[in-house]
């Protein structure tokens, strides 16, 4: 829930947010900056820095694609949506005492929606684009096949507050952009050969979980023995210990979300995949556990 600061924040700053014709999303560094809780001048501070004396926010963005030539132009041109989603998890999480609650309130108000959307919802885009339904029918369905561009950033914000394994999110694009584009699907494919595929095997459920913590404590969870119950108590262990917390968004299990979302220490012991849902061929996210996370809450 946003308090009345944070609120007060985003109405301040709605001028100086701007979104293109594809819906991507920029604010102004002063706007970053208020959301992150930090003043402009350290961010600007952070972004000079380059290939030659890199702070701690100019690595996490160089590790997430950005190039170190381009930040300091953030200052004049603005701040892309994806990078900003990676300073307010850096103020949130990652910068030790420059840690603030203003970044933690924006980082939660953002998982689970992308900060892409939540631009794109605040600037009314999806209504200034309504035109395209008087177009001619021929017109809007050349529209709506979607460039391997659109499909690769479109997805890209989905997921762009770090919870899944960028191999992961590189495999469902390639499998989107063959759904879109046919003739593409033979490239994608072996294109996919080539990614990392992440250790799965030593991924648990939380229900699992639990029978490994029972065997390691040497008693139940539950006094009924039920294995539902046991992945409750579970999950309130890994939230008083500070691995995970209740996805804020009260629609997560009917939009295939996990109900549970990493904290960055979590991040370290978990990783979100993307699976079937039984009875259906909906793709669903889930929160799986490296047995490692017992060491920590023990």
């Amino acid at each position: 829930m946003m308090t009345a600061t944070f609120d007060r924040t985003i109405e301040g700053i709605q001028e100086e947010i701007q979104i293109d014709d594809f819906g991507r999303g920029k604010a102004s560094i002063r706007a970053t900056a208020r959301l992150a809780g930090v003043s402009h001048v350290a961010l600007i501070k952070a972004f000079e820095g380059g290939n030659l004396n890199p702070s701690g926010l100019a690595v996490k963005l160089i590790l997430n694609g950005f190039e170190p030539g381009n930040l300091p132009f953030f200052a004049t041109d603005g701040i892309p949506d994806i990078a900003i989603s990676i300073i307010l998890e850096y103020y949130a999480f990652d910068a030790g005492r420059y840690c603030n609650e203003q970044a933690k309130n924006a980082y939660k108000a953002f998982a689970t929606i992308g900060i892409r959307t939540w631009m794109q919802r605040l600037k009314g885009w999806q209504e200034l684009n309504s035109q395209t339904n008087s177009q001619p029918k021929e017109a809007k369905n050349v529209q709506q096949q979607p460039s391997i561009k659109d499909i690769s950033e479109a997805i890209s914000s989905v997921f762009c507050m770090g919870t899944m394994d960028p191999n992961l999110v590189q495999g469902l694009i390639a499998n989107e952009i063959s759904k879109a584009h046919p003739q593409l699907q033979s490239q994608m494919e072996a294109v996919k050969q080539f990614l990392p595929i992440p250790v799965k095997d030593e991924l648990v459920t939380v229900t699992n979980l639990a029978k490994l913590y029972a065997e390691r404590i040497g008693k139940s969870l539950n006094h009924n023995g039920s294995n539902l119950c046991s992945a409750r108590v579970m999950n309130e262990i890994l939230i008083a210990k500070g691995m995970q917390i209740k996805n804020p968004n009260s629609d997560a299990k009917k939009s295939g979300q996990p109900l549970y979302l990493p904290t960055d220490r979590g991040k370290q012991h978990s990783k979100v995949i993307l699976q079937e849902a039984k009875g259906s061929n909906k793709t669903i996210q889930q929160l799986r556990w490296f047995p490692s996370v017992l060491n920590i809450i023990d």
